[in-house]
């Protein structure tokens, strides 16, 4: 897991190639990626399955304790998970949770770059649920889903081309612009390029793949454009607050077009921006998963 490849990647896709078996899904999501598309999988097939993985479960469970479901109580086992969010949350929770620990393990807790990641990863992923209040189209587990897994895609060129990385942070702060926009003048593609082609390689659902591959160019999106804008403006959030962005000049950093395909106003994005402030605050517990 430690190993680099190369210095700088020429496509998204020798990125994927490149990390070959790496990039594989673990048998688990593959297996309760299988128990999607099987009517008759029981709930307890579920947590037999996902109980195979400490990691994994351990995942589960603190997603599920998150502010974002609301649980009446603390659930403390797999069974009581799947009795309170249903069947259909826990396998998205699952799926993302083992997508994320392929590339965050424990040898990783130490590195400030990944955490820092994962905790933006969380953080949007949370905030899907107050954007959504603005996109009554979009299924909140889909939202969740897609904001956990958004920047897949940048674990993913951190891990295996630090080289190019550093030096796209160096770009970005020495142009003031945004680390995707330093990729492309870098790499002449994105991390957001990467996990589609990474969603792609995965079979994932289309409507995640467009989430993960277009949030920072909405228009991109044709399957599910309210999603990407959902995803797009709850990471354009969390980078606000992380960066602690001045109020008057909160309007320049959410994606303008996520706001016209959600037909939310400047005034809207203040509200939305006080609620996810709290929210952030009050799941700061979650961003300890990756340790």
């Amino acid at each position: 897991m430690g190993s680099h490849i190369g210095a700088f990647p020429k496509s998204p896709q020798e990125v994927i190639q490149n990390i070959g078996e790496i990039a594989m899904l673990p048998q688990v999501v593959m297996k309760v990626l299988d128990m999607t598309s099987n009517t008759r999988a029981t709930t307890q097939e579920l947590e037999d399955v996902i109980g195979q993985d400490q990691g994994l479960t351990s995942k589960v469970l603190s997603l599920a304790n998150s502010s974002y479901y609301g649980l009446p109580r603390r659930v403390s086992s797999l069974r009581e998970a799947v009795m309170f969010l249903g069947f259909r949350t826990v396998r998205n929770i699952a799926m993302t949770a083992s997508c994320y620990n392929m590339f965050i393990g424990k040898s990783d807790s130490q590195s400030l770059l990944k955490r820092r990641i994962w905790k933006h990863s969380v953080d949007t992923s949370l905030l899907t649920r107050l954007v959504c209040a603005y996109a009554p189209d979009v299924v909140p587990d889909e939202a969740f889903a897609a904001g956990l897994l958004h920047d897949i895609g940048k674990t993913v060129l951190e891990q295996y081309y630090p080289q190019a990385m550093m030096q796209v942070v160096q770009t970005a702060e020495r142009l003031g612009i945004r680390h995707h926009e330093a990729e492309e003048q870098i790499l002449g593609f994105n991390h957001a390029d990467v996990g589609l082609a990474l969603a792609i390689h995965w079979n994932l659902p289309s409507v995640l793949g467009e989430a993960i591959g277009y949030h920072h160019y909405v228009p991109a999106a044709s399957a599910a454009p309210k999603l990407v804008a959902v995803v797009a403006i709850a990471s354009d959030i969390s980078n606000a607050l992380e960066a602690a962005v001045a109020e008057e000049h909160w309007h320049r950093v959410i994606n303008e077009d996520a706001m016209k395909v959600l037909n939310v106003t400047p005034e809207q994005i203040e509200t939305l921006i006080e609620g996810c402030r709290v929210e952030v605050e009050r799941s700061a517990g979650l961003h300890n998963m990756a340790a």
